[in-house]
């Protein structure tokens, strides 16, 4: 029974919020599972979740709180209400079900349904899906569409920073039976390594695991030498993001990436090895502080006039751009690099997260140089984006 207001008792005799978790595990088991299962649906470590069942008074937080009530669907009022035993919580447990308005998800059904009917008539295409119609497909989970339709729909949301969802499409691909999904698994688990490695997500591990099979186990990277630059792309990150001094540095995954930079480089058509060939720039020169402290610019050069010879740069691609104008930078021409970039600004548009993706690389690698030229480079992107940031 609830307590009453003016009844009074000690704690200790109160149910916890620990045991209330075990009864709901118990009553909701076919939505529990097991522990691993439960992690992945509420979205925590499956330490925590190991830590809430074995402690015999476990806290838990707001947040975990809401979590637990929303995989459950429960409301959360039952963590404040007060019982004696366990009994009476199991009792009174199904009173604190969510339960959602008939009119409501009446209204919801019929949304979804006029916006199929749009959607249909538009002829599905992918790039003309409007926020609302894009929301309505996740609803259905893509229940009717095609593997390839998935796809594509995963890489537009990709393409919109909507990095969670495109993952769940990914999911849904991998749990059907298809030709697609077998005949393009190295592409779809490609995919799936760039969500990872994304800095919404940053899950290292789980991208290195899956590149790592692509490049050991099949050669893939022999085809689509793209893999081997996310693989040092992973193995640079994992060493460097998680360290603020040059003693906490993993040297061995470093210099693994630098490696695999390397050898992307050599794979790679001319036009495209340039961005394999600044990150080893940004490299030497981190490997070069760590190691010697000052760094030697002869093998930046070297590298530098050897692409040169090579790449033919697109002067309206942000990405060519910025990556000649920082190997000028890192070998000291800082006024020419700064200028290459002013002209960039004035006569292209340039997306947020394009700025965002050469400011973290810039802070990065101060983290761990004093390079002088670095500062003033981001300095002046930092500024310059101030003035030129859409509103």
């Amino acid at each position: 029974m609830i307590r009453d207001k003016n009844t009074t008792i000690e704690d200790s005799f109160i149910l916890a919020d620990s045991e209330k978790f075990k009864i709901m595990i118990r009553v909701y088991s076919d939505i529990f599972v097991s522990k691993d299962h439960f992690s992945d649906e509420v979205g925590v470590g499956r330490s925590t979740v190991y830590g809430w069942i074995q402690k015999e008074r476990s806290s838990f937080n707001t947040k975990s709180k809401q979590k637990i009530c929303k995989a459950f669907s429960l409301i959360e009022k039952l963590w404040i209400e007060d019982f004696f035993t366990e009994e009476e919580f199991e009792e009174y447990l199904p009173q604190y079900k969510k339960t959602e308005p008939k009119k409501e998800r009446e209204d919801i059904e019929k949304h979804i349904s006029r916006n199929l009917v749009k959607i249909k008539e538009n002829g599905m295409k992918i790039e003309s899906l409007t926020k609302d119609e894009t929301q309505t497909l996740l609803e259905t989970k893509l229940i009717k569409e095609n593997s390839s339709f998935m796809f594509e729909f995963a890489k537009k949301l990709k393409s919109e920073q909507r990095i969670e969802e495109a993952l769940d499409v990914l999911e849904w691909i991998d749990e059907r039976e298809s030709t697609f999904k077998y005949k393009y698994q190295n592409k779809l688990r490609k995919f799936k390594s760039i969500l990872l490695s994304h800095d919404k997500i940053k899950d290292w591990d789980g991208a290195i695991h899956i590149l790592r099979s692509l490049y050991y186990g099949s050669d893939y990277h022999l085809k689509d030498p793209e893999i081997l630059t996310l693989l040092a792309s992973n193995y640079k990150r994992k060493a460097l993001d998680d360290s603020n001094f040059k003693e906490e540095i993993d040297m061995k995954l470093l210099l693994s990436a630098l490696c695999i930079y390397d050898d992307a480089y050599t794979l790679k058509d001319d036009n495209a090895k340039y961005y394999d060939a600044i990150n080893l720039a940004y490299l030497y020169n981190i490997v070069d502080a760590i190691e010697v402290e000052y760094a030697d610019k002869i093998e930046i050069k070297t590298l530098y006039q050897n692409l040169s010879k090579i790449w033919r740069i697109d002067t309206t691609n942000w990405w060519e751009v910025s990556s000649d104008a920082e190997f000028l930078m890192l070998l000291g021409d800082i006024d020419f690099a700064i200028s290459k970039i002013n002209s960039f600004l004035e006569n292209h548009k340039v997306e947020p997260f394009e700025i965002d993706a050469t400011k973290r690389q810039l802070e990065l690698y101060l983290r761990f140089t004093d390079d002088e030229n670095a500062k003033r480079f981001l300095n002046y992107l930092e500024e310059s984006w101030e003035i030129l940031k859409p509103i």
